[in-house]
């Protein structure tokens, strides 16, 4: 009971950890992002505003607070709410659920997955 206790003090701290970082990063990228400019000819200055590329940044921010599905390096998925993540790919989830070739094999509420296990993250249709 007591190392129960203690690991969910932990794990709280690491979140709120976490999501510092991601506000402190979010906060220098917004701070230091340069807007692309289009070329002078009006032609590609359309093409410009209609094709706009994605930054990974970009996506992870647009799936903040969405659910999503992680593959890690062995395989495992876990799908789940993205919480919050950080420049090293360290993520936090709610409602996750674990996957192992497909099956589901464990239901948990919130999650801490070290970046560097991580193979990829997609986003996944609301339920």
């Amino acid at each position: 009971s007591h190392h129960r206790n203690l690991l969910r003090c932990l794990f709280a701290l690491v979140v709120i950890v976490v999501s510092l970082c991601i506000t402190l990063t979010l906060l220098t990228m917004a701070a230091t992002e340069n807007p692309i400019t289009p070329a002078p000819d009006s032609e590609s200055a359309d093409q410009a505003t209609a094709v706009k590329k994605r930054s990974p940044s970009d996506f992870l921010k647009s799936v903040l607070g969405r659910p999503v599905k992680v593959r890690l390096n062995s395989g495992t998925e876990y799908r789940g709410v993205l919480a919050c993540l950080d420049g090293y790919m360290n993520i936090a989830m709610e409602q996750t659920e674990e996957y192992v070739d497909g099956q589901l094999k464990a239901k948990y509420g919130d999650c801490f997955i070290r970046g560097n296990n991580v193979l990829y993250i997609s986003a996944q249709k609301r339920k």
